[in-house]
């Protein structure tokens, strides 16, 4: 999804190949293909950590660090597309799928900011608006049905400047949950089956429910793998790296762990109950035809320890550990096991390097 009415600085060129930047509050991820076609190969993908604290809620508290970050990555990877495609999330984006009362997208366009300011909780000057038209086969006389779009303008324009400070020119700005989409679609092609993509991160989880290429439900969730580090902190008294290492890799000191293994398994219960309750909303509010059977997880917190046979149990769904590279070759300089070990981190940078800006 590319925001209409963003300045021009957002949506200079059509069609042109565009670096997937992922900017999370725990790292930054890079990928490029080789090209937009069906044979695409990997050529450059990467990730570098972001200090904690330096990105709060999808707020750059730090941009100078933000930008030496990105642009030690982009030094160290040196890809050769210069325009990139950006995705953000959370309080800062509404998500909503309406019904309109237009026939022909043109004049959806020219309506739009009156039919956003009925949907979107932010005064609608401080708000880029975009839509997405959902699936026409459904549609009848009365209108279209249209995820709706709107995300602040600071928020966006902040990231769009922290870019350009690195050295890349922005081109396209979409929605976590949608670039995730877009990874399943280039992984497995059209799934008629419905499926829920899980992608847990260190701050948020971004939830998309989709089937035959379209999103039937897309919801952010304020949850992540932070939660557990500041929890393992509390009760330890470790330091954050400590926290995290922990957390990751667990310990050898059977006493830290028999503290540990109970607040990894009460704040994982709490994730799957949380995502039981997006579900269920979307279940009830759908068809029998819409209802899914399968999940795909990702994100760094999605490897911790056996969180997708929890998830499994707490769901009663088939639940996968989501990698979007499998089925793409490899350019000659990069490690295949660290591309395989980083591929469930790197979902939303995936479909974001499918776009073209």
């Amino acid at each position: 999804m590319k925001f209409s009415s963003m300045p021009k600085k957002l949506r200079k060129g059509k069609n042109r190949p565009v670096l997937g930047l992922d900017i999370g509050s725990h790292s930054i991820k890079l990928m490029e293909f080789s090209n937009n076609g069906p044979n695409r190969q990997i050529r450059r993908i990467g990730m570098a950590l972001v200090p904690h604290g330096t990105i709060v809620d999808g707020s750059i508290k730090e941009p100078d660090k933000v930008i030496n970050v990105l642009a030690s990555l982009i030094e160290n990877l040196s890809p050769k597309i210069g325009h990139c495609g950006i995705s953000i999330a959370g309080y800062s984006v509404i998500v909503k799928k309406v019904r309109v009362l237009y026939q022909d997208e043109r004049e959806l366009e020219e309506n739009l900011m009156f039919e956003a300011e009925k949907y979107v909780p932010f005064e609608i000057e401080d708000v880029y608006v975009d839509f997405h038209r959902l699936n026409r086969d459904n549609e009848q006389k009365n209108g279209m049905e249209i995820f709706l779009v709107a995300a602040k303008r600071e928020i966006v324009d902040s990231y769009a400047n922290i870019i350009q400070e690195a050295g890349l020119m922005p081109a396209v700005v979409d929605v976590d949950a949608f670039a995730m989409g877009n990874a399943q679609e280039g992984a497995f092609g059209l799934v008629k089956d419905v499926t829920i993509l899980v992608d847990i991160g260190a701050s948020k989880t971004n939830l998309n429910i989709t089937a035959s290429g379209q999103s039937l439900f897309a919801r952010d969730m304020a949850f992540g793998g932070n939660q557990l580090t500041e929890a393992i902190q509390e009760a330890t008294g470790l330091d954050w790296k400590e926290a995290e290492q922990t957390k990751i890799r667990g310990s050898e000191e059977q006493a830290l762990m028999k503290e540990v293994a109970p607040l990894c398994r009460e704040h994982c219960l709490l994730w799957a109950s949380e995502v039981r309750k997006a579900i269920d909303f979307h279940i009830s509010n759908s068809g029998l035809q819409e209802q899914p059977r399968h999940m795909l997880l990702s994100g760094g917190s999605a490897l911790l320890k056996d969180l997708d046979r929890l998830f499994s149990r707490e769901t009663g769904m088939t639940v996968k550990i989501f990698n979007p590279l499998e089925n793409y070759s490899v350019g000659k300089d990069i490690d295949t096991e660290y591309v395989a070990s980083v591929a469930p981190q790197m979902v939303i940078a995936t479909g974001l390097a499918m776009r073209t800006g």
